[in-house]
């Protein structure tokens, strides 16, 4: 009995195992050059993994960071990552050419790709649009950042300029008339500007490598089967198209215990908490002094500070309340009660954490779309934000903030940022209450939702390469030529026939005028 038992219990395992290799796909994944962004893609992976799916993962082999993935497959990078200026285009083109070349002329990668069954990308990465196009595979596509990206102009996603602020506009979805006039002037510039440079980077790779010739770049970048997007927390509500799915945070998870030290620091803290600071990978764009001004104002809180900060070589005076470490576990600490602020660059997964676990904020963006980031967060009051530039020995302690913005937050202008008013800053966001109030109301509609982001975001994978053609969702609107999309052949052919309309009035009344002239003349003569 007991072996007869045995056995069916093996052949049961069997069989379910037999069910899910059946089930089981090959994905691909793209991710752009970043630490940040590999990550959101490689936890999309591992959820895909243990659902008994094999996923591969192509980085340059000048990002260290992700060798100790199995699932990563490298390419030769064109530089040293190091090198890489994000805040100059022409840097980042160059660098999304040459890694892009390699990525197709690698016959070993073409051939995984090839014998996969759907790609998946990053929406700052467009390589993965060609090669996703050249195997006529389904394709999934990540966006990181909010929704008015360039990004997401190239898949042609229509953004109303009279309510969605523009890539790098500084502005909110509540904008006067001027700052329409000046929203619109940022769409038609990225429309006539910069999207025909970006194209520069992707047209010539398309015809080098002979890829879909028939069609144009632009239709190759609209035949996206799905969008996912994690920025919708912290993005301003619009409408969507029906291939774009807001998952939201795909890092952010409920905190784990803290190791040993961090948390006898954390603990030790008392009723004032401790501030986390982190500039992700991007702190070498700081200089030393503006660094050492920052360990002073952060030694002299009454708040324990947690740094993530490589001091090696730097000679920094800190005081006792003041933890640095070249790494932290930045969720977990986000999400530990005792946390009272988050200090960072205003990238979307830190941010997308702190709103996560109800955590205000002071952002000091750098380039890109942290600076809308930064006032997104502002405007759903659970931010402050100041300039780097701004942090200067001349200017950091006496001047007070600038008119409330939405009456919940202060502005810092930057010519009266100091010492002084960083502190004054952190002590605003610290005992206004509505700043916590915010992020906890932020933080709740993350939690209520019916399933995690990660599951959400592995089904509508899983959907997308089990349908493989989802041409049903893309509607009429992304084929359509611009002056078609906003009907201004329509409303031109109104003007005119109003214009018609007028002008037949016109000359009706005069002439109807003239003719009771003309009889009242006759009239008078006759007498």
């Amino acid at each position: 009995m007991r072996l007869l038992i045995l056995s069916l219990l093996c052949s049961f395992v069997y069989l379910l195992a037999l069910q899910t290799s059946c089930f089981a796909a090959k994905f691909t994944m793209f991710p752009m050059v970043g630490r940040s962004h590999y990550l959101v893609l490689a936890r999309i992976g591992e959820e895909l993994e243990s659902r008994g799916h094999e996923v591969l993962i192509f980085v340059g082999d000048c990002e260290k960071f992700a060798a100790k993935d199995p699932r990563v497959r490298t390419f030769k990078c064109s530089e040293d990552l190091t090198k890489l200026d994000p805040t100059k285009i022409d840097h980042l083109m160059k660098f999304w050419f040459d890694n892009c070349d390699a990525i197709l002329s690698n016959p070993e990668i073409m051939n995984r790709v090839k014998s996969s069954d759907a790609v998946i990308g990053d929406a700052a990465f467009q390589c993965s649009y060609l090669i996703a196009d050249k195997f006529s595979l389904p394709h999934v596509t990540v966006l990181m950042s909010p929704l008015s990206t360039g990004s997401v102009l190239q898949l042609n996603f229509a953004q109303l300029p009279s309510y969605i602020p523009q890539f790098t506009s500084g502005f909110t979805d509540h904008m006067n008339f001027l700052q329409r006039v000046k929203n619109t002037m940022q769409h038609l510039f990225h429309q006539l500007m910069v999207l025909p440079k970006i194209d520069n980077v992707y047209g010539p790779l398309k015809k080098k490598y002979n890829i879909t010739p028939e069609k144009s770049l632009r239709e190759t970048y609209q035949k996206i089967d799905l969008v996912l997007v994690q920025s919708d927390p912290l993005d301003y509500p619009r409408f969507h198209l029906p291939n774009t799915k807001l998952v939201g945070p795909l890092l952010s998870s409920p905190a784990k215990p803290l190791p040993g030290d961090l948390q006898q620091f954390v603990m030790g803290s008392g009723d004032e908490g401790v501030i986390l600071v982190s500039f992700g990978s991007i702190l070498s764009q700081i200089d030393d002094q503006t660094i050492e001004r920052m360990a002073a104002v952060f030694s002299s809180l009454p708040q324990r500070v947690i740094w993530k900060l490589d001091a090696e070589g730097k000679s920094l005076h800190l005081g006792d309340n003041v933890k640095v470490s070249s790494w932290l576990p930045q969720n977990d600490i986000l999400g530990h009660p005792k946390t009272r602020l988050f200090i960072g660059h205003a990238g979307m997964n830190g941010m997308l954490e702190a709103a996560y676990h109800g955590v205000p904020m002071i952002c000091v963006p750098f380039f890109g779309d942290q600076f809308d980031n930064s006032v997104a967060a502002k405007h759903f009051g659970m931010a402050e934000f100041l300039y780097k530039e701004s942090i200067t020995e001349g200017s950091l302690f006496d001047n007070s903030v600038a008119a409330k913005h939405f009456g919940m937050a202060e502005i810092l202008h930057k010519e009266s940022i100091t010492e002084e008013s960083l502190v004054t800053l952190i002590s605003t966001v610290l005992n206004n209450p509505s700043y916590r109030e915010n992020a906890a109301r932020i933080s709740k509609s993350i939690k209520l939702r019916p399933r995690s982001a990660i599951e959400e975001a592995a089904e509508w994978v899983e959907y997308a390469q089990a349908q493989g053609d989802l041409s049903f969702l893309r509607p009429r609107s992304l084929d359509l030529p611009f002056y078609q999309l906003y009907l201004m052949d329509v409303f031109t052919l109104f003007i005119f026939l109003l214009i018609i309309v007028v002008a037949a009035v016109y000359l009706l009344l005069r002439c109807s005028y003239r003719l009771c002239l003309r009889k009242k003349l006759i009239k008078e003569k006759s007498f």
